[in-house]
Order: C-alpha cells, then structure tokens, then sequence
C-alpha cells in the first residue's frame, strides 16, 4: 500500500469512528474496507484508539461518553 492510499485510508478510519471501524472489520474487511492491507491497517489503528482510551484519564472518557451520541 502506498504512503498516499495509508493516509487516506487513515483519514476515512476518523470519519468512520472506532465503533463503525471495528464493526466492518469484524463483518467483511474486503467488502466495506478493501483488502488484506487495509485490514491490517484497521487493526494497527484500532489498537492505536485503545492504547489512545487506556491513557487518558477516567473523568475524560465518562464526559465524552456523555457527548457522543
């Protein structure tokens, strides 16, 4: 995968969110994602949000949890 099709593909994950991310990865990566690379990619950053979750500071989490819809 090339740098430009990573960043795009990045970029499409944050519009997307964690939840709709991981929910078309773990249905059909190849049908709503792309390819193989795409779902490796998918996994690398969903870890990356929740290594991101884990560090920040409870009170945080719980007034996001209270925003996001």
């Amino acid at each position: 995968m090339e740098d430009i099709d990573r960043q795009r593909t990045l970029a499409y994950f944050e519009r997307l969110g964690k939840k709709r991310v991981r929910l078309y990865a773990a249905i059909d990566c190849e049908r709503f994602l792309g390819g193989w690379q795409v779902r490796e990619l998918a996994d690398q950053w969903l870890a990356a949000q929740e290594a991101e979750d884990a560090s920040t500071p409870l009170w945080r989490r719980l007034g996001r949890r209270r925003t996001s819809p």
